[in-house]
C-alpha cells in the first residue's frame, strides 16, 4: 500500500510473528510483533491512539494451549495496517517486550527521546557466591551466570591413587537439612556423589529442583559440599582416618541479567544470600471475586497466560484458584483470559523514565503510562488538521528578479527574519497560523 511516496506493508514471518513496515525516501519504520511472546494483557489496544490494535479472544486462546508458554493457533491481538500510524508507543508500553518498534533500523527503546518502563535490577558483586539459582528459576532467561568451580576430584587427593578415586572403607555420617535447600545446583555440579531432580519451580514453591541425596558409594565424607553451601544444608563427619590433602574450594563468577529480556517478575529476588534486588515498574493488588463461576479443572487460562507463572492450583479444592503476587507483572493478561470477571486487578503505581520529546508528543506519551494506574487520557491523542486546496485564478507569466535588499538596512532585515524564525518555531504560534486556536500568541 503506497501513499505520497509513502509505502506501508504487512508480513507474518515463518514463526507466525507479524511485521509492519512503513516506508519514505528518507525513513523506515518498523513494527515486530512476537506473536509466541505477547500475553494478551491488554495494554497495547487501550492505549493506541488510533485503535489501530484488537485485542483477540484472550480466554479461548489461553484455554486452547496444551501448557504455559507453549506456541499458540491465533495471536492474542490484531493489527490494522491502515489505522497504524506507527507512533511506537504499544513497543514501549509492552511489559512482556513482545513488540519492538524501529527508526531506521535502531530501536526507540534505545533512543533518548522515547521515554520507557523503568525498573531497577542489580546483582551485589560482593554478596553473589554466584550459584545457578537466579538463572534456573528466570522465567523469560534473562539471567546467565559465569560460573567457575572447581570440581571435587581436583580438590581432594589420596597418594597414590589416581584423580577422583577414593578407597574402600571410608566411613563418616551425613546430615541433610532439605528444607534449607534452594536447589541452586552448585553442590550437584561440584561433586558427583549429590544427585537431584529437576522440577519446575511453582509459585508456592520457587525451586529448580527436589529430592536432594547423596550417592554414598560415592560419597568420602570431605566435608566439602558443607563448606560451598550457601544455605547450611550438609553437615558431614568423617569416622575414618585416612591420609588425604583437602584445598579449599573456590567459586568465581557473577550472575549477569540482560535486561532487554527481563520483565521483572521477582523470581530471581528469592536469591539465597539476598544478592539481587528489585523495583518494578508496575505496583498494583489483585483480587479475586465470583469465584462460585471459577472452573479452575475446566478452564486454567489464567495459569497458562501469565508470563512470570505466579498462579496456581491451591491444595484445598474450596479455594479454587490462588496468586502468589510476589511473582506478579500486573500486567493484566489474567484478568483478560478469565472469562467470568473472577479476577479484578488494580494498578497502584507505574515508573518510567526518558523522553525528550517535543510537545505536545511527550504529552501524549506520559498521558498514556498515566492510564495504566487509572488516569484516563482522550480517545484521539493525534488530530487530523483538513487542508483546504484553492484553485489559482490568476497565473503569473512574467518572470520578476529578486530585489536585493539595500546594505543600509540588511542588518535590521536579518534581524526580522530571525525574530519571525523564532515566533514560528514556538507551538502556540503554529497553532494560531493553523486556525487550531483563537488565542493570538504573543509576538514579542
Amino acid at each position: 500500500m503506497a501513499s505520497n511516496g509513502i509505502e506501508k506493508s504487512m508480513d507474518v514471518l515463518e514463526n507466525q510473528d507479524i511485521v509492519l513496515r512503513w516506508k519514505s525516501p528518507n525513513l523506515g519504520k518498523e513494527l515486530l510483533y512476537l506473536t509466541n511472546t505477547c500475553t494478551g494483557c491488554g495494554i497495547c489496544p487501550t492505549i493506541c491512539p488510533t485503535k489501530a490494535i484488537e485485542l483477540g479472544p484472550v480466554h479461548e486462546i489461553a484455554t486452547a494451549l496444551e501448557s504455559r508458554g507453549a506456541p499458540r493457533t491465533a495471536p492474542y491481538v490484531l493489527f490494522d495496517l491502515e489505522k497504524c500510524v506507527f507512533c511506537g508507543l504499544c513497543a514501549v508500553v509492552c511489559p512482556v517486550n513482545a513488540i519492538d518498534f524501529k527508526f531506521n533500523e535502531t530501536s526507540i527503546k534505545k533512543l533518548p527521546e522515547y521515554p520507557k518502563f523503568e525498573f531497577k535490577i542489580g546483582v551485589d558483586e560482593e554478596k553473589c557466591i554466584p550459584c545457578r539459582y537466579c538463572e534456573l528459576v528466570c522465567p523469560t532467561d534473562a539471567i546467565g551466570v559465569d560460573l567457575k568451580l572447581q570440581k571435587k576430584e581436583n580438590l581432594v587427593k589420596y597418594p597414590g591413587r589416581a584423580r577422583g578415586e577414593i578407597p574402600e572403607g571410608i566411613s563418616g555420617t551425613i546430615e541433610i537439612d532439605e528444607k534449607k535447600c534452594c536447589y541452586c545446583m552448585l553442590c550437584k555440579e561440584f561433586c558427583d556423589a549429590i544427585e537431584i531432580d529437576e522440577a519446575t519451580p511453582e509459585p508456592l514453591r520457587p525451586f529448580p529442583g527436589k529430592n536432594l541425596r547423596i550417592n554414598e558409594k560415592k560419597c568420602d565424607y570431605c566435608g566439602l559440599c558443607e563448606k560451598i553451601c550457601p544455605t547450611e544444608v550438609f553437615k558431614i563427619t568423617c569416622d575414618s582416618k585416612v591420609k588425604r590433602t583437602i584445598k579449599e574450594p573456590k567459586i568465581e563468577g557473577i550472575a549477569k541479567i540482560d535486561e532487554e529480556k527481563c520483565i521483572a517478575c521477582g523470581w530471581c529476588v528469592r536469591c539465597p544470600v539476598e544478592a539481587i534486588k528489585l523495583e518494578k515498574f508496575l505496583e498494583g493488588k489483585i483480587t479475586l471475586q465470583n469465584l462460585d463461576k471459577c472452573d479452575p479443572s475446566g478452564c486454567k487460562a489464567c495459569i497458562k497466560v501469565c508470563p512470570s507463572n505466579c498462579w496456581y492450583l491451591p491444595k484445598d479444592p474450596k479455594e479454587k484458584i490462588a496468586v502468589n503476587d510476589e511473582f506478579c507483572l500486573f500486567c493484566g493478561s489474567c484478568e483478560q483470559a478469565c472469562p467470568y470477571d473472577c479476577i479484578k486487578l488494580e494498578r497502584t503505581k507505574v515508573s518510567y523514565t526518558g523522553g525528550k520529546l517535543t510537545q505536545p508528543w511527550i504529552n501524549s506519551w506520559q498521558a498514556a503510562f498515566q492510564s495504566l494506574i487509572g488516569q484516563v487520557i482522550p480517545e484521539k491523542q493525534f488530530r487530523t488538521i483538513p487542508l483546504k486546496i484553492e484553485k489559482i485564478k490568476r497565473i503569473i507569466k512574467e518572470k520578476r528578479e529578486i530585489p536585493i535588499v539595500p546594505e543600509a538596512i540588511q542588518s535590521e532585515y536579518l534581524k526580522r527574519l530571525i525574530k519571525i524564525r523564532k515566533l514560528l518555531e514556538k507551538v502556540k504560534t503554529r497553532y494560531w497560523i493553523e486556525g487550531r486556536t483563537k488565542k493570538k500568541p504573543a509576538m514579542s
